[in-house]
Formats: structure tokens, C-alpha cells, sequence
């Protein structure tokens, strides 16, 4: 055991550096998949990313606790003091000298001398300031559409989103069998004519800006934006829509 303990005492600044190589490399493998769960959007990848992140923060936390029980083990062989054994008395042979008896002198008398004390004047009363909290409202979270196929997909703006000006409308649009893709727009939350904003679009997007919804050319009121992907047999399956509100 004493040979292990010196030879941690020895090389323990070569193992701290192993050690923390492997405790950033799962930091870093942490952070980023917390990042991922945060941006994706699929359950399954978020379960994933999600038992990735506790298995890096797991093995963080042993190579952090190896640490330090190295650093306990490894001081100790340091710092302890070596023992000096102290030096054995002299005895001195020779005649013995009869002590010299030198005078005391009497203590000196002490005189108490009163001293005034001042005591500080009170201060006046002062008004208290009163400090009022303001209690911020949260703002509820926008939720974007739930679109059955990841490959046709609005991800923003979200479900009864209040719009202004020019809105970017993102998602994903994709096709095994891919021809183009519009954005079209709608009047009310089951609109019975529909308007394409824009262009049509004949290279596939994947998780980017689809189109510009220029909200500030419409009257306030609900809107609904659909997605429409066309195959090359002039198909689209279910269209991805989501319900907004254009204000002023």
C-alpha cells in the first residue's frame, strides 16, 4: 500500500493531467448534447441525446471524484514532517554553586485616573424608502405545428402567433420523389381560397427559411399558412399548416 501511495505521490500531476483530458472531453460531449436535445424537435433523438448527456455527466462526476481521492492520497506522503529526534540534555559535572539570592523589588501601585466618555449624539429619524417589486409576466411559449411528416414541416411562426411585418416562415420541405414546394396563405382558420406567398421553390430546404410572409400587406385579423410539397407526378401529400394572427 505504501508503494502505491508514493507512487501517486510522484507521478500525480501526470495523472491530473490524463484525468482532466478525459473530464473535459465529457464536459464538452455533455454541453453539446444538451445543446442537441434542446434543438431537436423528434422525441426519440431527444430521449437519446438526452441518456447521452447523463452518461457524460456520470463519468464527469467518477473522474472528478478520482481526482480528488488522488489528491488526498497523494498529499499526505508530502506533507508530513519528518521527526527530528531533539537533543539529550548536557549534565554538567562539577562543583555545585550555591544560588545567589537577588532582591525583588516591590510592584508598582497603580492609580486609576477617570476618563470622561463621549457618547456619540443620536442621529435623527429618517424616512424609510419604500422599494417596490415588479412582478414580470411570462410570456407563453409558442408551439409550433404538429405536423405528422418531418419532411413537411412549419417550425415557425408557431400556433396562434401574433405576426407583423415581414415574418420568416421555416421549416423543412423534402420529398423521396421531390418536384418543388409553395407557401401559401389563407383567410380565417379553414380558409376556402389560398394565395401564394411568393415564388415556387424547386430545391428542397431542410430545417432553413421556406419563404417571407408580409404580414403588413394584409388586414389584421387570422391567417392560415399552409406548406405544399409537389412530387413529379404533380401529387403533394397533406399539407403542414399553422393558424396566425397579423397585428398592427
Amino acid at each position: 500500500m505504501e508503494q502505491v501511495l508514493r507512487f501517486i505521490a510522484d507521478y500525480q500531476w501526470w495523472i491530473y493531467a490524463v484525468l482532466a483530458v478525459v473530464l473535459l472531453f465529457y464536459l464538452r460531449r455533455a454541453i453539446a448534447s444538451r445543446q442537441q436535445g434542446v434543438r431537436s424537435i423528434f422525441k426519440l433523438e431527444q430521449e437519446q441525446l438526452h441518456l447521452k448527456y447523463r452518461r457524460s455527466v456520470m463519468v464527469s462526476a467518477v473522474v472528478l471524484l478520482v481526482m480528488v481521492s488522488i489528491f488526498m492520497l497523494g498529499n499526505p506522503l508530502r506533507l508530513t514532517p519528518a521527526v527530528t529526534p531533539e537533543p539529550s540534555p548536557s549534565v554538567t559535572t562539577g562543583p555545585l554553586l550555591a544560588p545567589t539570592l537577588t532582591p525583588t523589588a516591590p510592584p508598582p501601585t497603580i492609580t486609576t485616573t477617570a476618563t470622561a466618555t463621549r457618547v456619540p449624539p443620536t442621529p435623527p429619524n429618517r424616512p424609510t424608502a419604500t422599494v417596490q417589486v415588479v412582478v414580470a409576466t411570462p410570456v407563453p411559449a409558442v408551439r409550433p405545428p404538429a405536423c405528422p411528416d418531418p419532411n413537411r414541416r412549419i417550425t415557425s411562426p408557431g400556433i396562434n402567433q401574433a405576426v407583423q411585418g415581414s415574418v420568416p416562415v421555416r421549416g423543412t420541405a423534402d420529398h423521396p420523389n421531390f418536384d418543388y414546394y409553395k407557401v401559401e396563405v389563407g383567410t380565417g382558420t379553414n380558409p376556402g381560397q389560398w394565395t401564394v406567398v411568393g415564388d415556387l421553390h424547386r430545391a428542397p430546404v431542410s430545417g432553413g427559411v421556406l419563404e417571407t410572409f408580409n404580414a403588413a400587406a394584409y388586414p389584421p385579423g387570422v391567417y392560415t399558412i399552409r406548406l405544399v410539397v409537389v412530387d413529379k407526378t404533380g401529387n403533394f401529400p397533406e399539407p403542414c399548416q399553422v393558424t396566425v394572427t397579423v397585428q398592427r
